[in-house]
């Protein structure tokens, strides 16, 4: 076989496997309260060190969404965030928009957050709270 080429068994193989094979890490944290947005976690990404949590996170719209500033559209965005449990806040580190659902499609912006992290302790009740309660059940 010519040096660089997959075997053909390879390629089908690959090919045959589910496209939403990547989803199955997603677990469902919330929804908003209008409906409109669904949070997920990547259950395999959790790295713990004391009460500091570092997960991917998932944003899931079900209508397309548009960046005011540069009129970018998205409908989901993927997160690598800093979560503090005893402080009950969190950071982001760096964000990922898609231009489909569940983090499939084009990348269409790709973002990272300035070091140090400024960690934003969550409101009762808010989303926010919602999530860090999620991830920081998971040991």
């Amino acid at each position: 076989m010519p040096a660089g080429r997959l075997p053909a068994l390879m390629i089908v193989c690959c090919l045959a496997a589910p496209a939403d094979a990547l989803a199955l890490a997603w677990k469902h944290i919330t929804t908003s309260d209008d409906g409109l947005a669904n949070f997920y976690m990547d259950t395999k990404s959790v790295v713990a060190h004391g009460s500091m949590r570092r997960v991917r996170l998932l944003f899931d719209f079900s209508k397309l969404q548009q960046d005011p500033d540069s009129l970018i559209e998205h409908r989901s965005i993927v997160e690598v965030a800093s979560i503090d449990c005893r402080r009950h806040a969190l950071a982001p580190i760096e964000a990922t928009s898609f231009a489909g659902n569940m983090g499939r499609g084009r990348a269409v912006v790709t973002t990272a957050s300035p070091q140090p992290l400024r960690h934003v302790v969550a409101a009762t009740a808010s989303i926010d709270e919602r999530v860090i309660d999620f991830v920081c059940k998971v040991r």
